[in-house]
């Protein structure tokens, strides 16, 4: 799954089955760090121009999934098998994402 940040700045969650991956898309090119920051205030920190931290929170709060009781079973999968590979911050309650930037569609 992905979480993808439209040129316009809005933000969607892609490919939502799939718990094998998970990504940050953004729209542009890293010189729009700070307005990829601005659309996902208080959904992720954005680390650096590689890589975010999304708050799983928000990610379950998802209307189109905030009542999936099994997409939300599968995630707290994907979240276990994740944390022995670092890519999970208990802290922040984040899961780690790679940036991957592309031209908009």
């Amino acid at each position: 799954m992905f979480v993808k940040v439209s040129a316009s700045g809005s933000v969607t969650l892609e490919d939502r089955g799939n718990f094998r991956a998970f990504k940050l898309v953004i729209e542009g090119d890293p010189t729009k760090i700070d307005d990829a920051r601005r659309a996902l205030a208080g959904a992720a920190d954005i680390s650096d121009k590689d890589t975010a931290w999304v708050f799983a929170a928000v990610l379950r709060g998802r209307p189109e999934i905030a009542q999936d009781a099994a997409w939300q079973q599968s995630f707290d999968a994907m979240m276990e098998k994740a944390k022995p590979h670092g890519w999970i911050d208990e802290q922040r309650k984040a899961i780690k994402a790679h940036i991957e930037w592309v031209s908009p569609a």
